[in-house]
């Protein structure tokens, strides 16, 4: 019977960067010990370097055997296979023959035994081998080599998914060859290491692995990790038993110190990876094989983005491989033997992105030598004529250039345009702009090209612009945009924007993102620049997932209103029941689409006079002064009035909880207005404006955070209702524009960032302590009511940014939820949390069971799309153009 596989989990862009960082670490640190093996020991002040020679000898960047079996595993287990299974061992077992046959350029001496006497045997090539084997470790009981702990890596990208699977696998890939128990030990351990560090991004994988082991040697194994802990790599040389060799790998990453990162000064905590490597080398004697076992656990850790360029475009072998085709196997067994679907990583060519057919060249300003362009210039007809490709985007196996001359250097740099999706961005930035720099000192004319050419193209040309010519961030970027006018992203990418003032200073003033652009910002941009920018912003509207965030924080504030009405005690199988601030919500939404559609016939527009009218639509519907609002808004008898589409919602005109700030203020003669303050500082003057949110990522930043303060002092005269309600929307907005993998701390932390300098010194401490407390007191209900002590719009802001914090991640939202209903203003605070935890993940990660049953799920849905739709498409036309839909008016009166 077969064993029952669980799948492996999907990972992110960074997940995926490590796991693809794990058989090209093993190749770059085989390759790096090559020309040392059984040479004398290296000093600490001797360099060691990718040179070639050796054994083989072999080319500069040539892997050896240790990278050359690891290739005949990642062969099948790129195919998705169980690496337990009879038919897997049998494949492997084959390739290890085939491997020894026509492509071994070293042999251990173990691994000949064995692979000589099954090609004699009788029965299945696993079975021979594995009868292999067993003779040779009753007739050598004291052989434990290294040689099944160098090629172990690629295992455990095989069963990622499941720890005991993993562990069973690496003994049976082991005892191929190697079966005895210090063998399989040592394999279980590092494959744990491999597989925690691509999921995780730590090191503490190797010891957890321990609890996989038989329970009666655990403790020895914590002995040998100790020791290796305490003592340099060289204590363990020799180093061909496979315990000194997993020693001496494992202090040269325990013992090698990590970077800070200081960008100015050229340090990287990925360069933690390089220093291993160099340490594992000086270790002495089999070189090669401890610093490929060092350089899978450091690739799974750093990632493919961590390994140094030079090294990845260097490393190379058999079966004619390269450092693309092993990535490709990497990326494919952890993908359980899938590509995406774009076809990546095996596709000839990648799919140019929607928007970015029509490919460009463009004259770096700086240096004509180097070419800015994007992914469709070189997918088109036309030849481009350069010397040196560097591509900041995902690329197929083709050549890059079909037709050009094949000497064409092509350098792939691992870089995702997506903010925190990019484990060492700084660092690939860098490496990015040097490369560009080393193949311009050769003399070759380069094309420097991702996917559109509006980001990460002119990120890496601002900092190749410093190292070149010594122009500093603000100069080069705004010379970069002059030329780049078909498109221009960058301001979009808070985080790599960050990177290319930190890389090509002097320091400025931090950019963190378009809800906190400085005036300095303004300034370096051309005025028709300016005048364009809110065309970028629309952009994450356009994604894929933004409907689904959109969706997320309208939905996720609706449920959250509910379940914290009810204390958490929802009824079963019946209609869920809205609260007021939901209502509120709806008309908050709908009058900002409205405002849009008066903006676009009228030319002019105040959205917060266009959501007041809203919220008397909501009073009118809810019986509060009818006759006299109709009379306000109305100049004759025969008008329809409340009109658009929420007037005939009837759940909309149903008493369902009291807003007693709101009520007097739409019962009086005028609005409130900021400067003219009262004693309101209710929560509802936050929930019902977070739908502005959208606006506020969608459109321009500045404009929409005051209409949100302006919208909360229609009913709230207290600053801090007002301030709380803006801020809010800016935390709100980050959470929506959070990456395609979002990290809802982070998006918080940067929200919080953005907005230092519009916030009291008490409204940023609070925060602050808000988020903070998340670390230092997650989930603790005392702390939620010391925090959030009543019905307030600050309490409000607080307890959701501590509850959504504490729970950060896509499966918790439905206990985030119940955990902030027992707040002391229940409702209120887990409004909050339902709105920042659905923007970031999206609808499909809220409690289907309640949103399914929601009374106003399908009105906020159709909000939702409709406030996308407005923005990024305009349905209903402008005052010179007619409309593609011809009841938008209709549905949205705009007068």
């Amino acid at each position: 019977m077969a064993n029952a596989r669980i799948p492996n989990p999907r990972l992110d862009a960074r997940g995926a960067d490590r796991a693809a960082g794990v058989l090209l670490g093993a190749a770059v640190g085989d390759a790096l010990g090559v020309p040392y093996e059984f040479q004398a020991t290296l000093r600490e002040d001797q360099q060691p370097r990718m040179i070639g020679g050796g054994l083989g000898p072999y080319e500069p960047g040539e892997y050896s055997d240790d990278t050359q079996m690891q290739v005949c595993i990642a062969e099948v287990a790129a195919t998705g296979a169980d690496l337990r299974n009879a038919d897997a061992l049998d494949a492997i077992a084959a390739n290890f023959q085939r491997w020894l046959a026509g492509g071994a350029s070293d042999v251990g001496n173990q691994t000949r035994a064995v692979l000589s006497a099954a090609g004699r045997a009788s029965g299945t090539a696993g079975v021979a081998m594995l009868g292999a084997a067993r003779d040779y470790a009753v007739q050598y009981p004291q052989n434990a080599g290294n040689g099944s702990l160098m090629r172990t890596g690629i295992v455990a990208l095989a069963h990622l998914g499941d720890a005991a699977a993993m562990a069973d696998a690496a003994v049976a890939v082991s005892a191929l060859t190697h079966p005895d128990p210090d063998c399989a030990d040592a394999c279980v351990l590092w494959c744990s290491g491999i597989r925690t560090a691509v999921l995780e991004g730590t090191f503490e994988g190797v010891r957890a692995g321990l609890d996989l082991l038989p329970a009666d040697r655990r403790g020895l194994w914590a002995e040998r990790l100790d020791e290796a802990e305490a003592h340099p790599p060289h204590h363990f040389s020799p180093n061909g038993w496979v315990v000194s060799a997993l020693q001496a790998a494992w202090s040269a990453i325990t013992r090698t110190p990590v970077p800070e990162l200081a960008p100015a000064e050229r340090s990287f905590p990925a360069q933690h990876l390089r220093l291993a490597l160099e340490a594992a080398v000086r270790a002495g004697n089999d070189t090669d094989t401890v610093a490929a076992i060092a350089g899978a656990l450091l690739g799974a850790r750093w990632g493919c983005s961590g390994i140094p360029l030079q090294w990845q475009q260097a490393a190379h072998g058999w079966p004619g491989l390269t450092g693309v085709d092993l990535v490709r196997l990497a990326v494919r067994t952890a993908r359980g033997g899938q590509d995406d679907g774009d076809g990546w990583p095996s596709a000839a060519r990648v799919p140019v992105p929607a928007g970015a057919h029509r490919g460009f060249a463009v004259p770096h300003p700086h240096d004509p030598g180097v070419v800015l362009g994007n992914l469709a210039l070189l997918q088109g007809s036309e030849p481009v004529a350069v010397d040196a490709v560097v591509s900041l985007c995902r690329m197929g196996t083709a050549p890059v250039l079909p037709g050009a001359d094949a000497d064409i250097e092509h350098v792939r740099v691992w870089l995702v345009d997506s903010d925190g999706d990019n484990s060492n961005l700084h660092y690939v930035v860098d490496q990015a702009a040097r490369e560009v720099l080393r193949l311009r000192g050769a003399g070759k004319r380069v094309l420097l090209h991702c996917a559109a050419g509006q980001s990460r193209t002119p990120a890496v040309a601002a900092v190749y612009s410093h190292l070149a010519t010594g122009a500093d961030a603000g100069t080069a970027l705004k010379e970069l945009r002059e030329v780049l006018v078909g498109g221009w992203q960058l301001s979009a990418h808070v985080e790599l924007l960050d990177a290319v003032h930190a890389l090509a200073g002097p320091a400025a003033t931090a950019r963190t993102s378009p809800v906190s652009r400085s005036e300095e910002d303004d300034e370096a941009l051309p005025e028709r620049d300016r005048a364009s920018e809110p065309e970028w912003q629309t952009e994450f509207l356009r994604k894929k997932w933004a409907a689904s965030r959109v969706r997320g924080l309208l939905l996720g504030l609706a449920v959250g209103d509910t379940l914290g009405t009810a204390r958490g005690k929802l009824p079963a199988d019946v209609s869920l029941r809205a609260g007021v601030s939901t209502q509120l919500a709806c008309f908050t939404a709908e009058g900002t689409i409205r405002a849009f559609v008066r903006g676009n016939h009228k030319g002019i527009c105040s959205p917060s006079g266009v959501v007041w009218h809203a919220y008397c639509r909501w009073a009118a519907l809810q019986g509060i002064e009818v006759d006299r609002m109709r009379r306000r808004w109305t100049s004759g008898s025969g008008e329809v009035w409340p009109d658009g589409w929420l007037a005939q919602v009837p759940v909309l005109a149903q008493r369902r909880g009291s807003a007693p700030a709101t009520v007097t203020a739409l019962s009086g003669s005028e609005p409130g207005a900021v400067g003219k303050p009262t004693a309101s500082r209710g929560c509802h003057a936050l929930t019902r404006t977070l739908p502005v949110a959208v606006a506020v990522a969608g459109q321009e930043s500045h404009h929409w955070v005051n209409e949100a303060r302006t919208m909360a002092a229609l009913t709230h005269g207290d600053p801090a209702a007002q301030s709380a309600a803006a801020h809010a929307t800016v935390l709100a907005a980050h959470c929506l524009t959070s990456g395609a993998q979002p990290q809802v701390r982070r998006a918080l932390k940067l929200g919080i960032r953005s907005l230092r300098d519009v916030m009291t010194g008490g409204e940023l401490e609070q925060l602050t302590r808000a988020l903070e407390g998340a670390d230092t007191h997650p989930a603790d209900a005392s702390f939620l009511a010391g925090l959030a002590p009543d019905a307030t719009a600050p309490s409000a802001l607080l307890g959701g940014v501590y509850v959504a914090a504490s729970f950060p991640e896509r499966n918790q939202v439905s206990d985030a939820l119940r955990f902030a209903a027992g707040a002391p203003d229940g409702d209120s605070v887990a409004c909050v949390t339902g709105a920042l935890l659905g923007a970031a993940h999206g609808a499909e990660a809220l409690p289907v069971d309640l949103v399914s049953r929601h009374e106003l799920a399908w009105v906020l849905d159709a909000l939702a799309r409709d406030l996308i739709t407005q923005i990024t498409d305009s349905p209903g036309g402008s005052e010179y153009t007619a409309g593609w839909d011809p009841h938008w008016w209709d549905r949205y009166p705009g007068w």
